[in-house]
C-alpha cells in the first residue's frame, strides 16, 4: 500500500468515526422527541452534541500528536552507520553549520566595531531590537525541536521502534540540536548589542538562519537524489515514515510537555530581553561614551567676544580658543539624548571650585555637537536672536552620532562671523598600558598612572605624553644665563605646579632686569607659554600664602583670569612642546588696533634668529665660533656680542676659542 493509499484509509476512516458520532447526536435528538413534546429537554440535547464535540476533538488531538523524526541531516547522526556516506555528509553539515555560526559569532565580538558596542541608537534601531528578540524566538526551531524529542520520545518507546539503532546517538542528535539553537540565540543578542541601523539588524538575521538551517537544505538536496543515490536511499528510508504516537494513558506526561516547552521559551525570552535592557540602560546612562576627554582647539582668536558676568556690565574680551583647551569630563546630565561633558581646571583635571566652566553638548535643533558657554554671546544687543535654543560658539559638521568621539570633519567657530577650524578630541581613558605610551599603567579604572621619576623622567598628563627629565628641572636662559626651575607642590601627587598638562617653571634669578621681589612664573596656557609677572609676589610662596596659591592654582584659567592682559609680559609661538626648551619666544610690546591680538611681539631669541629658543635644560653653555655668525664685529679673547632690545641690555657668553 503507498502512502498516498494509506493516507486516503487514514483520513476515510477520520470521516467515519465522525459520521457515526453525528448518528449518534441525531438519534438521541429523536429519542427525546419521539417520546414526549412536553418531556422535551433541550439541556439532554446540548449534553450529547457537547459529548460529541469532544471526542472528536480528542481525535484531533491524537492526530497532532503523532510525530516522525525531523527530515534533517541531524537525523542522519544517529540512522546512519558511523562508517557511511550518509553519516560522513551530515557529520560534515553538523561541523559546517556551527564553524559557521561560531565565526559569526567572533565576529560580533572580536571585530565588528572593535567589538565595542555603540554609544546609544535611535529610537527607530531601539524599537527594531527589542521586536527582532522575538522575531528570533519565532525564527528558532532548533531547541524546541531538540527537546520536544527527548521528552517525546522515551528510550523504551524508540527502542521498540528502532530495536537497531542507538538511543545515546539519538540524544547526542537532539543535544547538538539545542547547541546549535542556542549559538543562533547567543549570535542575535550580540547583533543586537552592537546593531547601528535597522537594516543591518534584520540582514545579519536573514544570514543567521541561513547557517541554522544548513542541515534542512542540505537534507533536501539529498533527497532529490543531488549528491548520490546512497544519500537518496538514506532520506527515503522507513526511518523517517515511521510514527511516533502519543501514549494514551499519560495524558500528564504531555501537559508536562507542553509546559516545559513554554517555559523555555519564556526563558528564552528573558534571557534575551534582559541583555537588551541591560545594554540599553548603560548607553543611556551614557556608559559606552568616554567619561573623560581632551579637546584640543587650534589657534583661533576672537577679539571682541561679548561676556556678560551675571550682575556685571556687558563687556568685550580678547577670546583666544585654545584658553579653552584641556579635560572635558561628563557630569551625569545629558542633552538631546547625548551626555554633556563640562571643562575641569587646568591643574589636575578636576572641577573648578570658583569657575564657571564651558560645556559641550549635542544640539538635535542643529544636528551638532557645540561648544558653549553661558557667559560669553555673538551679540551685545538684546534684540538680536542668539540662538537662543543652542548658542554655540564652536559647532561640528551635522552629525547623529552619539559618540563625540566619531565627529568627523573641520567644526565651525565663531569670531565675529562663522569660520572653520580644527578640533581635536580624545579620550583620556585607556584599556591597556601602551594607551598610556608605556610611560604608566592602566588601571582597572581606565586612567593612566604615569611613573614617576622613571630613569629620570617624570611622566605627566591623561596618557602620560608628557615628559619632564629631570635635567629639565631646571632650565637657562641663554642670554643672561638666567635660572627657572619647575614649582614643587606639597598639594599634588607629583609634587609639582602644573597648568594645562604642563609645569609650571618660576623665574629662580641671574636677569639683572626682573625684581627679586616679584614672581615671575613660565605657564603655559592652552597653546602658548606665557611669561607671567607678579609684583611683590614672594608672598604667595611664604607658609601664609600657600592656601592663597593652591586656590590660585586649581582655578586658574588664561581667559577668565586675563592672563594676557594681566602680567604677561612674554609669550612664545603656538607650540605643543612639554616645556619651554627649544620654543622662541616675545616680548610683548606695544598693543591696540594696529598689532596682533597678542600685541606687537619682538623676538627674544639671539640674533633674532627664528628656531634658535631661548631655554636649554643644562647649565653647558653654546659654544659659537666667530666664523659661523652672520656679523663681523667680534674682536678680543673672551669675546662678547652686543645684543640691545627695549627689554634686554646684555652681552652672551661664547666661550673661550682657545
Amino acid at each position: 500500500m503507498t502512502q498516498e493509499d494509506t493516507a486516503a484509509s487514514r483520513s476515510g476512516g477520520h470521516l467515519s468515526e465522525r459520521s457515526d458520532l453525528s448518528s449518534v447526536v441525531v438519534a438521541s435528538a429523536e429519542i427525546e422527541l419521539g417520546g414526549d413534546d412536553a418531556n422535551y429537554d433541550a439541556n439532554s440535547l446540548k449534553e450529547a452534541a457537547a459529548a460529541a464535540a469532544d471526542t472528536i476533538d480528542e481525535t484531533k488531538e491524537e492526530e497532532f500528536d503523532v510525530i516522525k523524526l525531523p527530515e534533517s541531516t541531524h537525523t542522519l547522526l544517529f540512522t546512519a552507520p558511523i562508517k557511511s556516506p550518509a553519516f560522513r555528509f551530515s557529520f560534515t553539515i553538523a561541523a559546517l553549520s556551527i564553524l559557521c555560526l561560531l565565526l559569526a559569532l567572533s565576529n560580533n565580538i572580536i571585530l565588528r566595531g572593535g567589538g565595542e558596542i555603540p554609544a546609544n541608537v535611535g529610537m527607530a534601531v531601539k524599537v527594531a531590537q527589542y521586536a527582532s528578540i522575538f522575531i528570533a524566538l519565532l525564527m528558532e526551531e532548533e531547541i524546541p525541536t531538540g527537546l520536544y524529542l527527548l521528552r517525546r520520545i522515551p528510550k523504551a518507546y524508540f527502542k521498540s521502534k528502532f530495536p537497531e539503532l542507538c538511543y545515546h546517538k539519538f540524544v547526542a542528535s537532539c543535544v547538538l540540536r539545542i547547541c546549535v539553537g542556542y549559538l543562533f540565540l547567543v549570535n542575535v543578542l550580540f547583533i543586537l548589542m552592537r546593531a547601528r541601523e535597522v537594516l543591518d539588524i534584520f540582514f545579519d538575521f536573514i544570514a543567521l538562519q541561513f547557517l541554522q538551517q544548513l542541515d534542512d537544505i542540505a537534507f533536501n538536496l539529498a533527497r532529490m537524489g543531488v549528491f548520490s543515490k546512497s544519500l537518496r536511499a538514506e532520506t527515503t528510508n522507513k526511518y523517517f515514515r515511521t510514527e511516533f504516537k502519543k501514549e494514551v494513558d499519560k495524558a500528564e506526561k504531555s501537559r508536562r510537555i507542553s509546559l516545559f516547552l513554554k517555559a523555555i521559551y519564556f526563558m528564552n525570552l528573558i534571557g534575551l530581553l534582559c541583555g537588551q535592557i541591560y545594554v540599553s540602560r548603560k548607553q543611556s546612562r551614557g556608559d559606552y561614551q568616554c567619561k573623560s576627554i581632551t579637546v584640543i582647539i587650534k589657534d583661533e582668536v576672537w577679539e571682541d567676544s561679548v561676556v556678560q558676568v551675571p550682575g556685571k556690565d556687558i563687556e568685550k574680551m580678547v577670546l583666544i580658543y585654545p584658553y579653552f583647551n584641556g579635560h572635558y569630563n561628563q557630569d551625569g546630565s545629558s542633552h538631546d539624548g547625548r551626555p554633556v561633558y563640562v571643562e575641569q581646571n587646568k591643574f589636575d583635571g578636576t572641577e573648578f571650585s570658583t569657575k564657571v566652566p564651558a560645556q559641550i553638548k549635542y544640539c538635535k535643533s542643529i544636528r551638532a555637537w557645540v561648544f558653549t558657554h553661558e557667559y560669553i554671546r555673538k551679540r551685545k544687543s538684546n534684540s538680536t536672536r542668539d540662538d537662543s535654543d543652542c548658542p554655540w560658539l564652536l559647532r561640528s559638521e551635522e552629525t547623529d552620532v552619539f559618540d563625540i568621539e566619531e565627529v568627523q570633519g573641520p567644526w565651525q567657530i565663531w569670531a565675529g562671523v562663522i569660520g572653520r577650524t580644527d578640533v581635536d578630541i580624545v579620550c583620556n581613558e585607556c584599556s591597556e598600558d601602551a594607551d598610556c605610551n608605556l610611560n604608566g599603567v592602566c588601571k582597572n579604572d581606565g586612567k593612566c598612572e604615569c611613573y614617576n621619576n622613571e630613569e629620570g623622567v617624570t611622566f605627566i598628563g591623561p596618557h602620560c605624553e608628557v615628559r619632564l627629565k629631570d635635567d629639565c628641572r631646571t632650565i637657562y636662559g641663554e642670554l643672561y644665563n638666567d635660572t627657572w626651575s619647575v614649582v614643587p607642590t606639597p598639594w599634588d601627587d607629583k609634587g609639582l605646579w602644573q597648568s594645562y598638562d604642563r609645569p609650571v617653571y618660576r623665574y629662580q634669578g641671574g636677569n639683572p632686569l626682573i625684581n627679586d621681589t616679584d614672581v615671575v612664573v613660565l605657564a603655559y596656557s592652552g597653546d602658548r607659554w606665557f611669561g607671567v609677572r607678579q609684583r611683590q609676589g614672594e608672598r604667595l610662596f611664604s607658609k601664609e600664602g600657600q592656601e592663597f596659591l593652591k586656590a590660585a592654582a586649581t582655578n586658574y584659567h588664561a581667559f577668565w583670569d586675563r592672563a594676557l592682559q594681566n602680567g604677561t609680559v612674554v609669550v612664545s609661538d603656538a607650540t605643543t612642546k612639554d616645556t619651554p626648551v627649544g620654543v622662541d619666544f616675545y616680548r610683548i610690546g606695544e598693543r591696540g588696533d594696529q598689532f596682533g591680538p597678542y600685541g606687537a611681539l619682538y623676538p627674544l631669541q639671539l640674533n633674532n634668529q627664528t628656531g634658535r629658543g631661548v631655554f636649554r635644560c643644562t647649565d653647558s653653555r653654546p659654544v659659537v665660533y666667530a666664523d659661523a655668525l652672520p656679523f663681523p664685529n667680534i674682536t678680543g679673547s673672551g669675546r662678547r656680542i652686543s645684543h640691545t632690545e627695549e627689554l634686554f641690555d646684555t652681552y652672551l657668553w661664547l666661550g673661550d676659542p682657545n
